[in-house]
């Protein structure tokens, strides 16, 4: 699978889509709401896998032909999104 500055060599039917696809179906992840970033053709299976299901995020430069939900334009910002992320207030656990 080419890539942004990269050839990834994998085993026929395993990508991206499909691991975050297995890690969701585990019972510790099944109540999560998944967010996942990435800049790179390779991310584009995992941001189709969760279609309906996550918040998906590009970073690089908006438009262009993505599965992603989002853009943010570049390190700096995916920084600011994490920071935004840390201070949000914890959900309350039930009794």
């Amino acid at each position: 699978m080419w890539g942004r500055k990269v050839l990834e060599v994998l085993p026929q039917g395993v990508s991206k889509g499909a691991a975050i696809q297995d890690i969701l179906s585990t019972a510790f992840f099944s109540d999560l709401y998944p967010i996942y970033l990435g800049d790179d053709t390779t991310d584009e299976s995992a941001f189709e896998a969760l279609q309906g299901m996550g918040l998906t995020i590009k970073v690089g430069a908006a438009g262009g032909a993505t599965a992603a939900d989002h853009f943010l334009a570049d390190p700096a910002a995916v920084l600011a999104f994490l920071a935004s992320l840390a201070l949000l207030p914890k959900k309350a656990s039930s009794p």
